[in-house]
């Protein structure tokens, strides 16, 4: 009986001990690049106040635009074995650069409440050098394929510029808000891995003013589909 017990806490061991190595291989600092489709969804309203270009009662219009983009980013990360299965890493990418998220026309009111005879004009929105930090549970499946999920922090600057009459005379703030993604790795060698991910950053509201007292409100949203190749310290 005593050997019994002891040959299976010998096994019990070494299993635990196996099982721990699989975690452990994705133990460790990492570097990699990811190359992703972006869809940018900018959806709002704005609303006219008294001006003798618009009409004297404020008034809301809605719409919506969106841009898809192929962007490439910087990840580095470091990854903690927690259990036999488990890890969790902690990060920050970094995309360089800036891009056009999207460009929306707009119709000013006459005085008489309609959009006839009213001047036209079209606001551009561009993204600036975004970057997110984040936190990534980890499931080990075998030793060279492991799942997640990610939760982050993002924040982009932002600039919005306005053609046709009246100058903005308020710009908006930067963009926050907080990503969702959920991804997979796999390791090619015991140092090489490559990854997907799928995730989404939904910002908080932004507002910019025009001089005829318009302000035009903007919630952005961004889906990503990432392809990511790396290497593991």
């Amino acid at each position: 009986m005593n050997k019994i017990c002891r040959l299976s806490a010998i096994t019990l061991l070494a299993s635990s001990t196996s099982l721990m190595a699989q975690s452990k291989s994705f133990e460790g600092a990492s570097l990699g690049v990811s190359f992703s489709a972006v869809g940018v969804e900018l959806s709002g309203n704005s609303t006219s106040g008294s001006n003798a270009n618009v009409n004297s009662n404020p008034d809301r219009t809605s719409g919506s635009l969106g841009k898809v983009a192929e962007i490439a980013s910087l990840d580095l990360a470091y990854t903690f074995a927690t259990g036999a299965n488990g890890a969790i890493s902690v990060g920050a990418s970094y995309t360089p650069g800036k891009a056009k998220a999207g460009t929306g026309t707009y119709t000013d009111q006459t005085s008489a409440g309609t959009s006839s005879g009213g001047s036209t004009g079209s606001i551009s929105v561009e993204v600036k050098d975004p970057y997110t930090i984040y936190i990534a549970p980890t499931y080990v499946v075998s030793k060279d394929a492991a799942m997640y999920v990610k939760v982050g922090y993002s924040k982009a600057d932002v600039n919005v510029a306005n053609s046709g009459s009246g100058a903005l005379t308020q710009k908006p703030n930067d963009l926050e808000g907080w990503t969702y993604g959920i991804g997979s790795k796999i390791m090619l060698t015991p140092n090489a891995y490559v990854g997907v991910e799928a995730s989404i950053t939904d910002y908080d509201s932004i507002s910019a003013t025009r001089a005829t007292s318009q302000k035009i409100t903007v919630d952005p949203k961004v889906v990503q589909a990432s392809l990511a190749i790396g290497y593991k310290f």
